[in-house]
């Protein structure tokens, strides 16, 4: 059974489009989130003197990934301060200072962090790493390496919370039922043989997650949306989805979606009603029905 998590967000400016410290409980980590335009008072603060990784990321203009760079320092407020008077990181608009409450990280820690932070952008392809080196570093010992890797797991739990999700892997774990009666994790599929459409897809933790393997068509309609044209093109520049002859495409790797709909107008390239394009697998019920059918079972007062 999946365990609930309690994270403190507090709003610096009062505001949800300023400074924002970002925590889990029982987690040692701490989050500093904030546009480049709020730097200067984030220099003022007492985390950022700490030892401790940082992000900075923003759009290019020529690709919808985002552009990302990832540092380290034992002082990571003058790295910051250094980046904002270095010309060829124009790019970044915001700024994640990842440090640690009791003070434990070192220099060591930071720089096996940085190394395993560039290493997963690079394997997830969701954005556009702008390192110039690719800095390998493992020389910690073996309960180090484990401490570092849980909070890396921490960190990453965190990140899409404060509305970061380049680091985030879709979860495609099949969940079991449990003692408690819990369902598993449905699968759907779509099939269209005429546009070589096949794919399959599961809902799981809040997302709708298209499977790798699963094929689309390349064609483009009037109706298709503008966001997820981008989206595609931006899927398939990666190399999280590749071409075929025919004017199809195939997924490489799970690809996480908001609904049904926005998996099926990605998959057809037109405007599509997700809720009823996709069924249920073994029984051949719609989404649509489906889902109703487990609002239905929920008691009424």
């Amino acid at each position: 059974m999946s365990i609930g998590r309690s994270v403190r967000i507090y709003l610096v400016d009062g505001s949800a489009t300023g400074l924002i410290t970002a925590e889990i409980v029982n987690w040692t980590g701490h989050l500093l989130v904030g546009p480049r335009t709020r730097l200067d008072a984030a220099l003022k603060r007492e985390e950022l003197k700490r030892t401790g990784v940082y992000l900075l990321y923003g759009d290019s203009g020529e690709t919808e990934l985002p552009l990302v760079y990832v540092g380290e320092g034992d002082d990571i407020s003058k790295r910051l301060y250094s980046h904002t008077r270095d010309e060829t990181k124009d790019y970044w608009e915001r700024f994640i200072a990842v440090t640690s409450k009791d003070l434990n990280l070192t220099k060591a820690h930071v720089k096996y962090l940085e190394s395993r932070l560039i290493a997963l952008l690079k394997d997830l392809k969701k954005s556009v790493v702008q390192n110039k080196t690719d800095p390998a570093f493992d020389r910690l010992p073996e309960a180090d390496i484990s401490d570092m890797e849980t909070f890396l797991n921490e960190l990453r739990l965190i990140l899409p919370v404060v509305g970061v999700d380049f680091l985030r892997k879709p979860n495609t774990e099949r969940k079991q039922s449990d003692d408690l009666g819990a369902s598993p994790d449905p699968e759907f599929y779509v099939n269209h043989l005429r546009k070589g459409i096949a794919a399959r897809a599961i809902e799981t933790d809040g997302e709708f997650v298209l499977l790798k393997g699963s094929r689309g068509s390349l064609n483009e309609a009037q109706s298709f949306s503008e966001k997820l044209k981008s989206f595609r093109d931006a899927i398939l520049e990666s190399g999280r989805a590749v071409k075929h002859d025919n004017g199809t495409f195939e997924t490489t790797e799970d690809i996480s979606f908001s609904s049904p709909s926005a998996a099926a107008v990605f998959l057809f390239g037109t405007s599509r009603n997700g809720r009823s394009d996709w069924l249920l697998q073994g029984q051949g019920q719609t989404y649509g029905d489906w889902k109703d059918s487990k609002l239905d079972e929920q008691p009424t007062s």
